[in-house]
């Protein structure tokens, strides 16, 4: 019971706040580009490719103007969980159940970045992110638990898939091909990446450490800081030379809620001082921007 007791003791809750402006960042990133795609992907009354596992537009297919209304929903839905408060999780329901409306009709064709937005979301709705003023507070750590759990097992299953069935990770073929692959290429710099072998060949295994070496360097507090800039340095990469749509938004804000508790209030006392003087910052955390413990 004592151990049970110090795993889930309330731990401080100030890195949920900017988890919560990142992932609306994220959201609206996500969200906003589907607006020009609603007559063409969810709104299209002549051409169903797939039903998927939710065989929903096998019975309802959305018309242009009911699409837009989900759209909008949506918009509102990221905009009230961004204010936080009592808005939070009604928000956060509201665009959950608006995404996910729209992206029912593209079936088998849901992206990656969707998938593990509805993973982060569910995240949210565990967390105290609707608080204000979290960094004077400690909160249960069920929510944080449950985000390394699901970020764990992305990334070593992902990590030890290609270090046991992907030679080309080995010898930077994979990521030569990836960095020329018409879906994925993301332009000049991937095109001059991919004749590089020898840089290839060691990016490849960084990519293998960072994703198998995850779940467990992220749990201790020493290794924590240090595995996450591995992960912001790989998902920048992964952002810069490959078109994956919003992946690395969505994997990035979650980080400062995987941030160890102690590490991040740490850092968050040395930054202190100088965020005091920012008026941005005094408008948004009015109450211990200036407070002195």
């Amino acid at each position: 019971m004592s151990r049970m007791d110090r795993l889930f003791a309330p731990e401080w809750a100030g890195g949920w706040t900017l988890a919560r402006w990142c992932f609306a960042f994220t959201a609206l990133a996500a969200h906003l580009p589907r607006l020009a795609r609603i007559e063409d992907a969810y709104a299209c009354t002549d051409m169903l490719f797939s039903t998927g596992p939710w065989r929903l537009a096998e019975y309802v297919v959305w018309t242009p103007a009911t699409a837009t209304g989900i759209w909008v929903a949506g918009v509102v839905g990221i905009v009230a969980f961004a204010i936080g408060g009592r808005l939070f999780r009604p928000g956060l329901a509201l665009y959950f159940v608006a995404a996910w409306a729209l992206l029912a009709e593209e079936a088998l064709n849901v992206k990656a970045h969707d998938r593990l937005a509805l993973w982060v979301t569910l995240g949210f709705f565990l967390s105290p992110s609707h608080e204000q003023n979290l960094t004077t507070k400690w909160r249960s750590p069920v929510a944080r638990w449950y985000l390394l759990v699901v970020f764990g097992w992305l990334y070593w299953s992902t990590g030890s898939l290609k270090f046991m069935e992907e030679r080309g990770w080995f010898d930077g073929t994979a990521l030569q091909y990836h960095f020329l692959h018409q879906y994925h290429a993301g332009g000049p710099a991937a095109v001059w990446m991919s004749t590089q072998n020898g840089l290839c060949r060691v990016l490849g295994w960084f990519t293998m450490a960072f994703e198998m070496g995850f779940p467990f360097l992220v749990l201790w507090r020493r290794s924590n800081p240090w595995v996450l800039l591995a992960g912001v340095a790989f998902h920048l990469g992964v952002l810069a030379l490959m078109s994956v749509g919003a992946f690395s938004f969505v994997a990035l804000s979650a980080y400062p809620a995987l941030l160890h508790p102690e590490a991040a209030r740490a850092m968050w006392e040395r930054l202190r001082p100088a965020l005091a003087r920012t008026p941005v910052m005094r408008a948004l955390l009015p109450a211990d921007v200036g407070a002195s413990g």
